[in-house]
């Protein structure tokens, strides 16, 4: 990643001022590999769209009496109050949180959960990484608001609610008493008998898992347009109707603004000697040589943050080191990228958050994304001693190698 930008985010071009929303829509959205979408909200509900899917778990349902029998059960199931609340989760594929003592590996978990209105025209959605609330958005007739401030619609987007979700009360019942899913297949999930449905058409195709017995969604998986599942399946933790005195519609807490895209605006080489006087903080490194791996180059950079024009923040410069080891002829090799802020300029996305999205872990651990198919294999993300790093790295054991092996380089 060298040359005058060293990190963007990918959707920078869609939602220049609104970063703090791509851990709602790009978690859901790019991670099923769906095709984008030009304005934001369906963007931003795409999640909650696919908890609509779930409305025609019903038509696997017999016809005559016994149909009506289960409709009126599953609609019991649901609730009869005016607001749907709703929580969905799913683990993110190739993305751990190792501790790096024990070698334990968690996976990084993403939970969203809504309070939708359709009568009052409100819609709250709060996203959980790791179990960190990381964004709360609350949308009305009036506009939409988010933890980092009010949202501006894209080109061409429209403040009112998307159709879909607006219908989605009335629509769920007339779809448990018509019918417009497959049934794929039985099957059993975690010792629960379930039945298989599928739901939509072409690029917006869900596997659901529905149990067999009290007819309550389980798991969503999305599909390709070749009908292959993604890796990326949801959870269907809660679906129900509460009284309005039951849901939270609370206004979202601010968060301080966050840079959102980083540069490097200059690189020059320097000794070890000569980063250790010159920085401002514990510098690490893996030595001048390492696992037959050699450092073949050591820079300090200049680096810049931008902040989305909303935020009212002028862009702002750190300072970073930049390590490279590797050997001629050989594929394997090792990227350290440090400084004293996590920079987006070295893969952080929206201050104390990492390449995913997710809350920087604690230090002691590491966040690891092995990038299938990617030049890079591996990025590993960790904070020690208030110095935050990026490892990019060829394969992920090279990378939580580097990591553990990780000291400061001597002054002098």
């Amino acid at each position: 990643m060298r040359g005058e930008r060293a990190f963007d985010l990918e959707v920078v071009e869609l939602l220049a001022e609104e970063p703090a929303l791509l851990a709602i829509a790009d978690a859901v959205v790019a991670t099923q590999q769906r095709p984008r979408r030009r304005s934001l909200l369906p963007r931003l509900l795409a999640a909650t769209m696919l908890v609509a899917a779930v409305a025609a778990l019903g038509l696997a349902l017999p016809s005559g009496d016994g149909e009506r029998s289960l409709v009126s059960e599953a609609l019991a199931a649901i609730g009869a109050g005016p607001v749907l609340h709703a929580r969905i989760s799913a683990r993110l594929p190739r993305t751990n949180v190792v501790d790096l003592a024990s070698g334990r590996a968690k996976p990084q978990t993403i939970t969203i959960e809504y309070w939708f209105d359709e009568p009052q025209g409100r819609l709250r959605t709060v996203v959980r990484r790791g179990g960190v609330l990381t964004e709360e958005v609350l949308q009305t007739r009036a506009g939409a608001t988010s933890s980092r401030g009010p949202v501006r619609l894209a080109a061409g987007a429209e403040a009112a609610l998307d159709p879909a979700l607006a219908g989605f009360v009335t629509g769920y019942r007339e779809a448990l008493e018509r019918g417009r899913a497959q049934v794929v297949e039985e099957d059993e999930l975690e010792g629960r008998r379930i039945v298989w449905l599928l739901l939509g058409a072409a690029a917006a195709r869900e596997r659901v898992a529905v149990d067999a017995e009290t007819y309550k969604p389980l798991l969503i998986t999305p599909l390709d347009r070749q009908g292959a599942a993604s890796p990326f399946s949801w959870r269907v933790g809660l679906v129900q109707a509460v009284a309005r005195v039951e849901a939270d519609f609370a206004p979202p807490r601010r968060h301080p603004p966050a840079p959102f895209r980083g540069d490097v605006r200059g690189s020059e080489p320097v000794s070890s000697g000569q980063a250790a006087a010159a920085a401002a903080w514990p510098a690490l490194w893996l030595g001048q040589s390492w696992r037959g791996l050699r450092l073949v180059s050591l820079e300090r950079q200049v680096l810049t943050r931008g902040y989305p024009p909303g935020a009212r923040v002028r862009v702002t410069q750190g300072e970073g080191l930049r390590l490279r080891y590797a050997v001629d002829g050989e594929a394997r090799y090792v990227e350290l990228s440090q400084a004293p802020f996590p920079e987006p300029a070295y893969a952080f996305a929206g201050g104390e958050a990492t390449f995913n999205g997710n809350p920087v872990p604690p230090e002691g651990s590491i966040e690891l994304v092995e990038l299938d198919g990617a030049q890079r294999a591996a990025i590993g993300q960790l904070r020690r001693d208030g110095v935050y790093v990026t490892i990019w790295a060829s394969s992920r054991a090279l990378a939580l190698e580097a990591a553990r092996d990780l000291r400061r380089i001597a002054k002098g």
